[in-house]
């Protein structure tokens, strides 16, 4: 087969189904070891321009792995871009194989960024840093529920279960710290995004683990992978407000909370937020338009391998 296909799957807990743009490609195989090798072997010998495959909350974690490890250029698309694309297309049902076809036909016409094959130390750390977040996210629900809790064994449980998961984090912290010094690159990257103020170690290993792309792309790019380039909504003379959304919400989460550290203890987001305030900006939006200037000044470093080094104030 000659033609260039673009290639959409969709992937579920037990299977997935593949699809091509244009025909010539259709497969249902178990999301397993063996149905991985039989996809490989499928799309092998055949000239794939890019695959798509929907974001299903880590099911599609193995297979996205597979495929790059092949050396296959890939997307993970976000959902809801698709579905809107989906019903650009008046393509309202929504079966397996239907979806596949509208991932391919996705990947023919946008043609997304495919994601850089990451190197097996940021894989690692990448894994390493979700599980953390995961924890955290544990610790917090059982820190809510235990001032509402008044039966004295429901308090023990949870006070235990917060230690026990308090142990947890302080061990992967340590193991992320040793995986970051044990690569030079990583350390590397790690050196320079700790050297801007309000950008602590655990921000820093987020970045790093999952947001591989930092340093490779442009301030436009980097900022729509986060999901920080803002969207505009005009319609003749009518304005509305601009929003955010999509990209990886796990980094906007640190991004914000190092955000806030920055305006006030780093001079230039400062000085950025309170000329923002200074113009009538609302919080929300003040604090965005910092995590995207906080995001740009990381990206700028670690392309040109550098530390930072402030402005004064006036130049911010």
């Amino acid at each position: 087969m000659t033609d260039t296909l673009y290639v959409g799957i969709d992937v579920a807990k037990d299977s997935f189904v593949v699809a091509s743009d244009p025909a010539g490609l259709r497969a249902s195989l178990p999301n397993d070891p063996a149905g991985r090798r039989q996809l490989l072997d499928d799309l092998r010998g055949r000239s794939v321009a890019l695959i798509v495959v929907e974001a299903t909350g880590g099911y599609e974690r193995d297979l996205v792995a597979d495929l790059l490890q092949a050396g296959f250029q890939v997307v993970v698309a976000n959902p809801r871009q698709v579905r809107d694309f989906a019903r650009g297309l008046g393509q309202m049902a929504k079966t397996d194989p239907i979806d596949a076809w509208v991932l391919a036909r996705f990947a023919r016409i946008v043609q997304p960024q495919p994601r850089p094959r990451p190197a097996g130390q940021e894989e690692a750390l990448s894994e390493l840093v979700m599980r953390r977040r995961q924890l955290t996210d544990l610790k917090t629900q059982e820190a809510n529920r235990l001032p509402h809790a008044r039966h004295a064994l429901v308090r023990k449980s949870l006070q235990q279960s917060l230690r026990a998961l308090e142990r947890q984090i302080d061990q992967l912290d340590k193991r992320i710290r040793q995986h970051v010094d044990s690569d030079d690159g990583l350390r590397r990257k790690d050196q320079i995004v700790q050297s801007v103020k309000g950008v602590g170690p655990g921000t820093s290993a987020m970045l790093l683990g999952r947001l591989p792309e930092l340093g490779r792309l442009n301030r436009q790019q980097i900022a729509a992978l986060v999901g920080l380039a803002p969207w505009d909504i005009r319609s003749g003379r009518w304005a509305g407000q601009s929003h955010i959304g999509g990209g990886r919400q796990e980094v906007r989460n640190v991004l914000y909370m190092a955000a806030l550290t920055a305006i006030r203890s780093n001079p230039a987001i400062r000085a950025f937020y309170q000329r923002l305030k200074s113009q009538g900006k609302k919080f929300k939006v003040a604090i965005t338009a910092c995590m995207r200037k906080l995001l740009v000044i990381l990206n700028t470093l670690v392309k040109n391998d550098c530390l930072w080094s402030p402005r004064p104030e006036k130049n911010s």
